[in-house]
């Protein structure tokens, strides 16, 4: 009986002993371990400027890369993991970078914005700094709010938060909040299109306007209606992956650039299929569980799994997907997937 009460104490011990590594582990370690990510994405383009230029080789690229940092799902807050990301946050505020890019859930409450301000107001970017806003940049879920919500996807919640002053704040640091609209860059960049930064709003809480984002754009914007388009080939075909390691210009006088929280496929495939060269997204925190050789298990909206985080280059588009600096409040755990924080370096042929 001994003998027996001692093997069951031992193996007691093993279990309490795995699962406070497993926690210490997933709430406690990997959420802070950030990482750096660099990203090289190659364009070209056929305008005439260039046409000559262009060489398959792309150490011979005639023109300075562009270096922009990709920053997404901040989820900033007050505790353990909101102080090291600050920390974080401000050793990356003293790199230079030639544009900056925040895709969206900054932060989750209203009286956590200036934190928010106090992290973001020392960045500066040679051409600028664009945000676009997620779902939690306009609502504050409740506990019960966050649960329904992994089994129905909800488009509003309860408890809004104050998001226009929130975008004041983040303007007057010098922070362009693109709410379904875009802008032109106007400063003329050496080897460089014509530049144009698009912010569509967060798809997965009916918020995005593609007419609206890309007014002033497109002559003929094309709208596609949702419905029966998931499963037609012309969207099967928009998610084919390029077999080239750089992207063709879409248009020959202006590169589109594309920000957006929610990497959803329908807002994907409608910003490729009216000219959108890259899109940045966020939102899927890269699954927050992956498992080595498999990646994401689940992606948190309407795209597969394999492009929960990443760079890709599908025939018509680039993309990227950041894995995020932080977790959702109800959920502050992370495993085999570490936040990050992305250095872009956009080469143009």
């Amino acid at each position: 009986m001994t003998d027996i009460f001692i093997i069951y104490f031992v193996l007691f011990v093993i279990v309490l002993f795995g699962l406070t590594v497993i926690f210490w582990y997933a709430y406690r370690f990997e959420p802070i371990n950030f990482a750096l990510t660099e990203n090289n994405i190659f364009i070209k383009t056929n305008a005439p400027d260039h046409s000559e230029q262009y060489n398959t080789d792309k150490t011979a690229n005639p023109a300075k890369p562009l270096k922009i940092l990709h920053l997404s799902d901040l989820h900033l807050r007050t505790d353990y993991k909101g102080s090291r990301l600050a920390s974080f946050l401000k050793i990356l505020s003293l790199d230079y970078y030639d544009l900056i890019f925040i895709t969206g859930d900054m932060v989750e409450k209203d009286n956590l914005q200036g934190r928010l301000m106090d992290v973001l107001k020392n960045f500066r970017a040679k051409y600028g700094i664009y945000a676009v806003f997620g779902a939690h940049d306009y609502y504050n879920k409740k506990p019960s709010e966050f649960l329904s919500n992994m089994f129905k996807k909800k488009e509003a919640y309860s408890r809004q938060n104050d998001y226009m002053t929130l975008k004041k704040k983040l303007e007057n640091a010098g922070i362009k909040v693109l709410i379904n609209e875009n802008v032109t860059l106007n400063k003329e960049i050496a080897g460089f299109p014509e530049i144009k930064i698009i912010g569509v709003d967060d798809p997965i809480i009916n918020k995005m306007d593609i007419r609206k984002s890309l007014e002033d754009l497109n002559d003929n914007t094309e709208i596609i209606k949702q419905d029966g388009f998931l499963k037609s080939e012309t969207y099967r075909k928009t998610f084919s992956i390029s077999g080239k390691e750089n992207h063709d210009i879409r248009k020959s006088k202006s590169l589109n650039i594309a920000l957006i929280h929610t990497p959803d496929s329908y807002a994907l495939a409608s910003l490729a299929l009216n000219g959108t060269d890259i899109i940045f997204a966020g939102h899927t925190h890269g699954g927050q569980v992956r498992i080595p050789g498999k990646g994401a298990i689940i992606s948190g909206c309407n795209i597969k799994t394999k492009f929960a985080s990443g760079l890709f280059y599908f025939d018509d588009f680039v993309l990227q997907v950041s894995k995020g600096l932080g977790e959702g409040r109800f959920s502050k755990f992370r495993i085999y997937c570490q936040p990050e924080a992305i250095i872009t370096k956009l080469f143009i042929n």
